[in-house]
């Protein structure tokens, strides 16, 4: 395992996870679920606390168990801070096993059986002056994603189509880097699905790992009328899903 986060930069996230946290409590209410499992299957915890993945493993016991200890405490406050120790004693949440990073915030899948290649964006904390989709860090991440085609084009000839899914979607600084055709084709991501990835909940926090408030508040007065059905439409920003054929990466990346 490596090294712990330590309690600094636990508390950093205090805001972040009080927002998961009274999402998981409307959710548990208007949906009839119990609030632990609000906790587990739908916030970020179990992503950002390193236990991985829940679209594709079932919930560590060790989370599972830790989340039942943060329920059987009354007092919300209470609740956050057991989370914070919690969080400064896990290691910090790296790529999962089956992508490959380029640069600080960027990552791709392996083609599937179709030739699609899903792509995949970090916004790593940090103390820099600007944010990474700043327009003074645009030339650095277009030479990431330079890179990191050209490495598909190179290790995946079969490849066929690019696609994306991100709340970033939404944003001029994201969709700058990308091929025209790509961005032209933003369709929100529509149907049941689990929410605890940050292509969702990436959207309340800014590049230093704090919340924005502007964010938040929008959101918690739309929790006032959270469809179970839908708890998605909730958030301020929706989930776009993008698709080009891998040739117009190249063409604009110059592969």
């Amino acid at each position: 395992m490596t090294e712990a986060k330590g309690m600094a930069a636990a508390e950093i996230s205090r805001g972040f996870f009080g927002v998961q946290m009274h999402y998981a409590d409307v959710l548990s209410a208007k949906a009839g679920i119990a609030l632990a499992d609000a906790i587990i299957f739908h916030t970020n915890f179990h992503r950002i606390f390193a236990y991985g993945n829940l679209s594709k493993m079932a919930p560590d016991s060790e989370f599972v168990s830790l989340i039942r200890d943060v329920v059987a405490r009354d007092d919300p406050n209470a609740r956050i801070d057991l989370l914070i120790a919690a969080y400064a004693d896990r290691p910090r949440d790296p790529w999962p096993s089956d992508r490959f990073p380029f640069g600080a915030h960027f990552a791709c899948e392996a083609p599937n059986e179709a030739g699609i290649v899903r792509i995949h964006f970090r916004n790593r904390v940090n103390n820099d002056c600007f944010g990474p989709l700043h327009a003074s860090n645009l030339a650095q991440r277009r030479a990431d994603l330079s890179e990191m085609f050209a490495f598909v084009a190179r290790r995946w000839p079969e490849a066929k189509t690019v696609n994306g899914a991100s709340w970033l979607y939404n944003t001029k600084g994201y969709c700058r880097l990308f091929p025209p055709e790509y961005t032209a084709s933003r369709t929100p991501l529509v149907g049941p699905r689990p929410i605890h990835g940050l292509s969702t909940w990436g959207q309340f926090l800014d590049f230093r790992g704090h919340v924005k408030p502007a964010i938040v508040e929008t959101f918690k007065q739309n929790l006032n009328s959270l469809d179970p059905a839908e708890p998605w439409l909730a958030f301020p920003y929706q989930v776009l899903a993008t698709s080009a054929p891998f040739d117009a990466f190249r063409r604009h990346y110059g592969i």
